[in-house]
């Protein structure tokens, strides 16, 4: 999909990958509602585009609804809708973690996403046109051993998006999951990584990111990736099992 003239709404967009995309969009051609959970952070960007900005909880329907509902006042229409929205989640290797946050991670990293086709779907399957892209995370191709709750959701993430685009392609919306491996936004840096770290040096720009997601889009990727060594680690989990789990045994306790 070419995104001149098209309408999308950037969910998680006030800062970090969210906001490169919301700039890179724009720059597209794009007309752009920006959506965060921080108020203050979507009505900057916004400022800064020349955009519509609302702030919204995508953990919650109502929330996903108000946004489609605020997008088509604007606009008359969705054309895209990014759900890009996401939470890291602290570092408990082989801790099970709390409800706290198994719900958190559930609701974001999944049914934020269900929310979204529910309030978008019927319009785009009735235009016979429309892109649902959601951000996911390499994770969800191989396992996060340290976060349990974001390795397992960002999995149904994939699987959730698996089936949109099954069922939903033929009907002419278009449907990617991007999963991304390490980049330099607030949740990577928070991580205090030292810069030597190889996972370090490995990451990569918001700006990059956007323009990798820009390239799969107008490819209509269902796939998109930031590096080739997430589809190596996917494959070698696809073509010795064992051997993959066994490779990860030692990083856990």
């Amino acid at each position: 999909m070419k995104l001149a003239g098209k309408v999308a709404v950037i969910t998680g967009s006030g800062n970090g990958i969210g906001a490169a995309f919301a700039r890179r969009f724009t720059a597209e051609g794009a007309q752009v509602i920006v959506t965060d959970i921080e108020e203050a952070s979507a009505h900057s960007v916004a400022a800064e585009l020349g955009a519509h900005a609302i702030a919204a909880d995508v953990t919650r329907e109502d929330e996903v609804r108000r946004v489609a509902d605020f997008a088509r006042e604007q606009h008359g229409r969705i054309d895209v809708w990014f759900s890009n929205a996401g939470w890291s989640g602290p570092r408990q290797p082989g801790d099970l973690q709390d409800d706290a946050c198994w719900d958190l991670a559930w609701k974001l990293h999944v049914m934020s996403h269900v929310y979204a086709a529910r309030a978008v779907l019927p319009e785009m399957v009735a235009r016979g046109e429309g892109y649902l892209i959601q951000t996911a995370s390499s994770t969800a191709l191989e396992i996060q051993p340290e976060k349990m709750a974001y390795s397992v959701t960002k999995g149904a993430a994939l699987s959730l998006a698996e089936n949109l685009a099954l069922h939903y392609r033929a009907k002419g919306v278009r449907v990617s999951c991007f999963c991304p491996g390490p980049m330099l936004t607030r949740m990577f840096l928070s991580n205090a990584i030292p810069p030597d770290h190889p996972v370090y040096q490995a990451a990569v720009t918001p700006e990059q990111v956007a323009e990798i997601v820009v390239k799969g889009m107008d490819a209509e990727q269902f796939l998109i990736t930031t590096t080739p060594t997430t589809l190596e680690g996917f494959r070698h989990k696809a073509a010795d099992y064992e051997d993959w789990l066994q490779s990860l045994t030692p990083s856990v306790t």
